[in-house]
């Protein structure tokens, strides 16, 4: 694996989580190699006490954020306890070269998924332990601290069956949130979902059926950097995972902290917390000799009395109280039996304590379970297809131990029989595609019963099987394009089911080229080597992030960096970067697609920027000061011409970097895609397409607003046309036919030149003749229109009671938006939107105004009963301009001015304001919006809607 080049995913930023350098200390530890694919790049020890029996338990344990595995053991007291308690030791070590900050990756979908990336890395190794040292297959534990302890969260979810039970210090929900943005949300201040929500990602992340893992989670009262939250989202998670409610059984105080139990229904411990209050971001210990002591305190190791390792070893069962497992046999039906209709399951189960359940398994799928002798479920076969089938009991006792039976096969008669095809797509290369060299086609395929094979075809031919690359896909397989002429070639993919059942997807066209960009960069793992990037050779801290412009071979990606200055007081400019050389050709072009969010607006002095560089020259950039940009869709760049480093090699440099003052934060946050350096020795189209403007006409008087539209064509196609009125750009249309909607209001009274240009995509520009108009009653300097977005800064929402008690401000626009309506706490949400008005000319009559608000999610109608969003308008602020407990019912200078219509996705503008709304909205500064539900709600419903670009408030005026 190109661990150079894995730098891309990593959030480096993420050692906040758990920033310590500690001494190797655990000289007893061994490294293990060769334990599989190792698809994450981790290192592997293990510890392995004297005298250690076979079928003795295995603990994993999972390191912070810079930590090393041989440091962790040692100051957490887990190797004293596995040689008083006879369990091995499994210690997973982050390299640097996959996160610079040695965190595992928790936060990246490629290594939080059942057979991908770190969490196969560590399954791998659990399997090697197992083999080597015949570690119990039903009494393997997992436990970690911080970014350790999400990966715990992790194995759990996607390995279920795997272990036996987990331990969570200071971590996150499993599926809390992927890449930078959402990962910070999770830490602080956390994400408020429901029990079955979490519960839901849990069951998703793999086929397994139960029994779930037992689970411990700990977590300081203290703790600023994974805030306290999380263990409330954690408990709930895992309660709903094994069906129980989120009431404590057991309330009780342990060494003086609060301990509780949640059981299920035979009062076998399923999940407990422990709750440290005034300790901070760690793993507590309690140093010395004592028999419930361990541990070494160190930095964030915290000595506060209580070991935790003893006591979650404790709750494991490694102290030896029970560590042993039912004996369970299938009982009926019979071994090579032929069965159909409803068929009764039935086993002898036994345990030295008691056994609680007995679950019956079909083709590895839970059928049925029983909480009593006898242990018997009903299997409906007619149900399933026609053929052998897989069975086999498994029973658990109170403390957590299960035991397996020998699986039987048995035939089924009088079921389904299969006649329905596997669907299947060829999800890469895109249709019309110009490929070359080897790349790796992809596929994704389902069926109702499974798939047995995938199989590749260009021109009819057959290229081979393809592989899953993980357990749900997608289906790949080299393709070396170098034999194929160049020019058009069909691509077909099928799939084959068990039964013989045939899919096709036969309509994709690829054009076959051998003379490629010398760079092409889409972020798919065309390579195939696991890393996200296309191609080898990049460094820097960027990372990698879900929202993507164009589909590859992969997990689609893009690079994104977030550059943040004056957040915690830290001023001064901050930079991330990426970049890479790149040899160039003799007429080099450079196009690539970019999503930008520069936030500037708090002094004259604050600067946020975006840069590409050809060394340390600047060949694109956006950068704002005391303002703000953001782009609410990809922008394609290019053709950038690079002919003056035609033949050179060069270093290609991606660049955000942010420059506060003062302790509030400037931001710039960009997203780059689809990089391509045309390398060509000349370009082969060099003419430009033609282009003609035809509505309006030259020399008529236009007024109010006007569509203008033009005809453009081109030899190899148009790519935009570009709206011109006086050489000041109006509009860009992609499409034909093109057009552009003119507000002539917003330019002076007389004489303007109306003018278009036509992009081809080889970079040929084509121009219209101008075409004079004259304006009418437009402009004079007295009219015009402002979209103005909101102050995301000061924006925020409140929760209180029915009667407006105990309001307090949200915690979660970071991760959600602004709330509105009854949230599932039964607190009601009303939101807060600032705007900049100052722009509006003085002594201009403003005529209209409107908001236009973005869904971003919700639940239940809110709207419901007749129910309506009103919109009051506060002249300045409310209180301060930023969210208050106050704004929750302050005196607005206008109330409901307009309303919002019911909607539950995308855009959707308010009615126009009434009279004294449009009085309301100060030229000379700052006016505030508060959104709120007329009547409240009597059950859960709200939505969450969006600020800064995606809260416009959309205002015209004249001046006289």
């Amino acid at each position: 694996m190109a661990t150079h080049a894995r730098l891309l995913r990593r959030l480096a930023v993420l050692a906040v989580l758990l920033f310590i350098t500690l001494p190797s200390t655990g000289l007893a530890l061994t490294q293990v190699s060769g334990f599989g694919s190792n698809p994450g790049n981790l290192l592997m020890y293990k510890y392995v006490p004297a005298g250690l029996p076979s079928g003795a338990p295995l603990v994993v344990a999972l390191h912070g954020c810079t930590q090393q595995a041989s440091a962790y053991d040692a100051e957490t007291g887990w190797e004293m306890l596995a040689d008083r308690w006879k369990f091995a030791l499994l210690l997973p070590e982050q390299q640097s070269g996959n996160n610079s900050s040695r965190c595992f990756n928790w936060f990246e979908p490629g290594d939080i998924s059942r057979g991908q990336g770190e969490a196969l890395s560590i399954k791998q190794m659990i399997d090697r332990m197992k083999t080597d040292h015949g570690s119990a297959a039903e009494r393997v534990y997992v436990t970690g601290l911080s970014a350790g302890a999400a990966m715990t969260a992790v194995m759990l979810a996607t390995y279920p069956e795997v272990f036996a039970g987990g331990a969570i210090l200071a971590g996150v929900p499993y599926r809390c949130g992927t890449g930078l943005t959402a990962a910070f949300s999770c830490m602080s201040p956390g994400s408020d979902e429901s029990p079955a929500s979490w519960g839901n990602k849990v069951r998703a992340a793999s086929s397994h059926g139960g029994p779930w893992p037992i689970v411990s989670i700990w977590h300081g009262d203290a703790d600023y950097t994974v805030r306290p939250a999380n263990q409330t989202e954690l408990m709930e998670q895992w309660t709903n995972v094994h069906g129980i409610d989120q009431v404590a059984d057991v309330q009780e105080s342990v060494a003086g902290y609060p301990h509780r139990i949640y059981q299920d229904g035979s009062g076998v411990a399923r999940v407990e917390t422990w709750t440290i209050p005034g300790m901070g971001h760690g793993t507590p210990v309690d140093p010395g000799t004592g028999d419930r002591q361990c541990g070494t305190a160190g930095a964030y190791i915290l000595d506060v009395n209580i070991c935790s390792s003893w006591y979650i070893g404790r709750f494991f069962g490694l102290d030896n109280s029970d560590a042993i497992a039912p004996t369970v046999s299938l009982s009926q039906p019979l071994a090579g039996a032929s069965v159909s209709g409803n068929v009764t399951l039935a086993a002898d189960a036994s345990d030295n304590v008691g056994v609680t359940l007995v679950e019956f398994l079909v083709d590895d799928l839970l059928v049925g379970s029983d909480s009593q002798a006898p242990w018997q479920a009903s299997w409906n076969a007619s149900a399933a297809s026609n053929g052998a089938h897989r069975i086999r009991a498994r029973a658990v006792d109170a403390a957590g131990n299960v035991g397996s039976s020998a699986e039987i096969s048995v035939s089924v008669s009088g079921g389904v029989s299969d006649t329905t095809p596997p669907s299947v797509d060829l999800v890469y290369p895109a249709n019309g595609a110009t490929v070359g060299g080897t790349l790796t086609l992809a596929a994704v395929a389902s069926d109702n019963t499974a798939v047995a094979s995938v199989e590749f075809l260009v021109d009819g031919v057959s290229l081979g099987q393809g592989s899953m690359a993980a357990q749900s896909g997608p289906w790949t397989l080299d393709w070396n394009t170098t034999a194929l002429a160049p020019g058009a070639h069909a691509l077909s993919v099928r799939a084959l089911d068990p039964s013989g059942n045939l899919g096709t997807d036969d309509d994709t066209t690829v054009i076959v080229s051998q003379n490629l960009p010398q760079l092409s960069e889409r972020y798919s793992d065309a390579d195939g080597n696991g890393d996200h990037y296309d191609q080898a050779g990049w460094s820097g801290d960027f990372v990698a992030d879900p929202d993507n412009a164009t589909a590859g071979a992969g997990p689609s990606l893009s690079a994104y960096g977030y550059a943040s200055s004056g957040s915690g007081c830290q001023v001064g400019w901050k930079t991330r970067y990426l970049q890479r050389s790149v040899t160039l050709g003799s007429n080099p072009q450079l196009r690539y697609s970019r999503k930008l969010d520069l936030k500037a607006n708090i002094n004259t002095s604050t600067v946020a920027r975006f840069r590409v560089l050809i060394g340390s020259t600047i060949v694109d950039e956006q950068s704002v000061t005391y303002g703000s940009y953001v782009d609410s869709t990809w922008q394609a760049r290019g053709p950038i011409d690079l002919s003056s480093w035609a033949g050179q090699s060069v270093t290609l440099r991606f660049e955000s970097a942010a420059y506060a003052n003062v302790c509030l934060e400037a931001w710039a946050k960009a997203r780059i895609d689809d990089i391509e350096i045309a390398n060509a020795s000349a370009p082969s189209d060099q003419t430009p397409p033609s282009v003609a403007l035809t509505s309006p006409t030259a020399g008529v008087t236009l007024t109010g607003v006007v569509s203008l539209q033009a005809t453009a064509s081109d030899d190899t196609g148009v790519v935009k046309v570009e709206f011109y009125v006086d050489g000041s750009l109006l509009g860009v249309d992609q499409q034909a036919p093109y057009t552009w909607s003119w507000d002539t209001s917003a330019v002076a009274a007389g004489a303007h030149e109306l003018s278009a240009k036509a992009y081809d995509a080889a970079g040929n520009v084509g121009s219209a003749a101008v075409v004079p108009v004259t304006i009418d009653g437009g402009g004079g300097g007295g009219g015009g229109s402002l979209s103005l977005s909101s102050q995301a800064a000061d924006d925020g929402y409140v929760k209180a009671t029915a009667s407006g008690g105990s309001p307090a401000v949200g915690t979660l626009e970071a991760y959600y938006g602004l709330a509105l309506g009854r949230g599932s706490d039964s607190k009601y949400n009303r939101a807060l939107l600032s705007f900049d008005t100052s722009a509006i000319p003085a002594g201009a009559t403003i005529t209209a105004a409107r908001l236009r608000l973005t869904h971003r999610g919700g639940s239940g109608d809110p709207w419901s009963g007749g129910n309506s969003l009103v919109v009051d308008v506060r002249s300045g602020c409310f209180g301060a301009c930023t969210t208050e407990t106050g704004d929750y019912a302050a005196t607005a200078t206008a109330s409901a001015v307009a309303t919002v219509p019911a909607f539950s996705s995308g855009e959707q503008p308010s009615s126009d304001f009434n009279a004294t709304g449009l009085t309301a909205i100060n030229p000379n500064g700052q006016t505030q919006l508060r959104l709120r539900f007329a009547q409240t709600q009597g059950s859960t419903a709200y939505l969450w809607v969006g600020s800064g670009m995606q809260a416009v408030l959309e205002v015209e005026y004249v001046v006289p």
